[in-house]
């Protein structure tokens, strides 16, 4: 924004003088700089300021957010990180009317390698077919995830056996741009400086919730009465090289080995809930009903997503 003075004296009149002989002059233009309201990382280590605002998501958590949300709000007992609460974070509406810049980091193993570690993975019986392509060799990719990485929104990050590696990038990341942190991680466990982290997540992090439009019943109605494209059956058969005397081809030892989550390897399912247990949802109390058991095992985590209309709601406001 650019302002300029009008003409102004140089001197005062001397007693007597004609006002005449004073000489007037105009000022130069002087200009005035908005002050960035964010910077943004290229990715490769550069950072340019910019007047847009900049959301960091911590994938790894919004991805397990999701998959918590369904179990609290119909009983699902499956329990690994699904891609759905990750797009729904990325297509928030809020951050197009802000004009945000907006980053998202993901572990690595979440889009591509085996098949435990894969968002909506898992193994052979709950992996989610429209949503992963078989690479070979025991290798998975999950497709919309990898479709976000090449339009540059995800970030991957490499644990190399450290769950916080993702944590901490994100922190970082978050400190050298001064962006708003979207987690219902506290990051309690991280220390950096003498309160400084925790002065900055004071002000920077906040929470989100996930919000379901629809109910069990409706839910299991659309998808034409309880059946939903879940598990190897629906995948095409592997590379006849690859091929084994099982349904489809599929063999568990060799396409569904190992895990790069071990801390999950005998905790696949949510827990048991009391029937109208409490639990905290961006700082409100809210109670949630036991579900039947055909609910428990109703593969919503796998349901077209047309069918779960969904809502993201971070608790930022702009």
């Amino acid at each position: 924004m650019s302002s300029s003075s009008s003409n102004v004296l140089v001197r005062r009149r001397r007693s007597g003088e004609p006002v005449e002989n004073l000489r007037r002059v105009r000022l130069p233009t002087t200009t005035t700089t908005t002050i960035a309201r964010g910077m943004v990382d290229d990715g490769e280590g550069t950072t340019t300021t910019t007047s847009r605002p900049t959301i960091v998501l911590d994938g790894a958590n919004i991805a397990w957010g999701y998959s918590a949300a369904l179990h609290a709000a119909f009983g699902c007992k499956n329990k690994q990180p699904l891609s759905r609460g990750v797009l729904a974070a990325l297509e928030h509406p809020d951050w197009e009317k802000i004009g945000a810049d907006v980053v998202c980091f993901v572990p690595s193993t979440y889009v591509e390698g085996p098949l435990h570690g894969l968002a909506d993975g898992g193994d052979l019986a709950t992996l989610v077919p429209r949503k992963l392509e078989y690479l070979g060799d025991g290798v998975w990719r999950n497709s919309a995830l990898y479709a976000e990485v090449e339009r540059g929104r995800i970030r991957l990050v490499e644990r190399n056996g450290r769950r916080s590696a993702d944590d901490l990038k994100v922190i970082e990341y978050g400190r050298s741009v001064g962006a708003r942190i979207i987690s219902n991680d506290r990051y309690g466990d991280h220390k950096m400086g003498k309160g400084e982290l925790k002065n900055y997540l004071k002000h920077h992090l906040y929470d989100y919730e996930f919000v379901f439009h629809t109910d069990a019943d409706r839910i299991a109605r659309g998808a034409d009465g309880g059946t939903v494209e879940v598990g190897s059956a629906f995948l095409p058969p592997p590379p006849v090289e690859e091929g084994a005397e099982e349904t489809n081809g599929w063999n568990a030892d060799f396409h569904a080995k190992g895990s790069s989550r071990p801390w999950a390897r005998h905790d696949s399912t949510w827990g048991k809930r009391p029937r109208m247990k409490k639990r905290r949802s961006m700082g409100r109390v809210v109670r949630v009903r036991q579900p039947s058991a055909e609910e428990k095992w109703f593969p919503f985590w796998a349901v077209d997503d047309e069918l779960i209309p969904c809502s993201f709601n971070p608790s930022c406001k702009f």
